[in-house]
């Protein structure tokens, strides 16, 4: 019989490469997960994270890189779908620019199929170091030729979900409108200051309780403790930490009429979207939300000036609003509009390259 972790593997995998390194003469050891190359070389960030084991980082992988394939097909790029993850064993520190440089040889050994950014724990400065071992690689710092960091990129789409979800469903301007923002690292700070200056009322959480206090006192905001927020009552709960915050019991409890964020996968199952549906709570679907940030370290990778990524950024927030407006007219879930338009171009694509843009 399977192990649980073998079970979720299988469940999770549909894609077409994942890879698998380790550096014994630095110890770096990280997972690199190709979903679809459909709509063109693989692009997704590089997460380093405290994983319980090889497996749950590979889980994870898999995962987050289907979700880049959606991701960059509803945002409208000419690119497929990957991740990579880094177990974080604690040794990072001490050896922090060998391991990128391993990293940087293991992506480069890919051959293309697979372009790496910084997510979560990494940053334009790794990039730089992953940038001296391969090509493959963008979000580099703006001092050596890159955008640098996408996160306010990120929280722009984000706010903007919010706003047109706030307006849609809420009927509403963000005026007043009180939101939860659980996690307050690069985006979820942007984010913040975007919400105040719509006038927004907002109560932050984090697991750095420091970094909350001081993200509430620059801004005006409410600073609260981390357990128990997904229960907390709010108009909008934004989660913009790490993904799978909401599973069965905390959909259950969840006391908002709108989830909109920066996490990636906040549902431990998609399937919750149609449980939060059923309470009359609005779920925007996460690789809609925060598709700003891949939009921007893209237009490193397509060498595109800055007014030509705000206006790709401008098409994502009109999408956003014109999926939110066509589910409502429809009475249908947005999860599932965005997935069946994210697969239309794909498929197209994987029938004939030349229509896939």
């Amino acid at each position: 019989m399977p192990t649980a972790s073998t079970a979720a593997l299988e469940r999770e995998f549909d894609h077409e490469c994942v890879n698998i390194f380790h550096d014994p003469r630095t110890g770096a050891t990280g997972v690199v997960a190709i979903h679809s190359t459909a709509l063109g070389p693989a692009m997704g960030g590089l997460r380093l994270h405290r994983y319980g084991g090889l497996d749950e980082a590979v889980a994870d992988a898999l995962r987050l890189a289907r979700a880049m394939t959606l991701k960059n097909a509803a945002a409208g790029l000419d690119l497929g779908g990957g991740k990579a993850v880094l177990l974080d064993d604690g040794a990072w520190t001490s050896s922090r620019g060998e391991r990128l440089e391993a990293v940087g040889r293991a992506v480069d050994g890919l051959g293309g199929r697979y372009v790496t950014a910084e997510d979560v724990g990494t940053s334009p400065s790794d990039m730089d170091v992953i940038a001296t071992q391969t090509q493959w690689v963008v979000g580099r710092s703006t001092e050596n030729g890159g955008r640098g960091d996408p996160s306010l990129s990120t929280a722009r789409t984000v706010f903007g979900a919010i706003e047109a979800a706030a307006e849609i469903h809420l009927a509403r301007s963000l005026e007043g409108v009180h939101v939860g923002v659980l996690g307050v690292g690069h985006v979820g700070s942007h984010l913040v200051t975007l919400l105040r200056a719509a006038g927004a009322r907002v109560s932050v959480a984090d697991v750095n309780e420091g970094r909350a206090r001081s993200v509430a006192e620059a801004t005006g905001s409410t600073p609260v403790a981390v357990a128990g927020f997904t229960s907390r009552e709010f108009d909008v709960f934004a989660p913009c930490a790490m993904g799978e915050v909401l599973g069965p019991a905390e959909v259950a409890q969840v006391r908002c009429r709108v989830v909109a964020g920066a996490a990636n996968n906040p549902l431990t199952d998609d399937g919750l979207a149609a449980d939060l549906a059923e309470r009359g709570i609005l779920y925007v679907p996460d690789f809609i939300a925060n598709c700003g940030g891949i939009v921007h370290v893209a237009g490193e990778f397509a060498c595109l000036d800055d007014d030509e990524v705000d206006r790709r950024i401008a098409g994502c927030l009109t999408r956003s609003r014109e999926l939110l407006a066509t589910a409502r007219e429809a009475g249908r879930s947005p999860l599932d509009i965005a997935r069946e338009l994210a697969a239309a171009r794909l498929a197209a694509a994987q029938a004939s390259p030349a229509m896939a843009s």
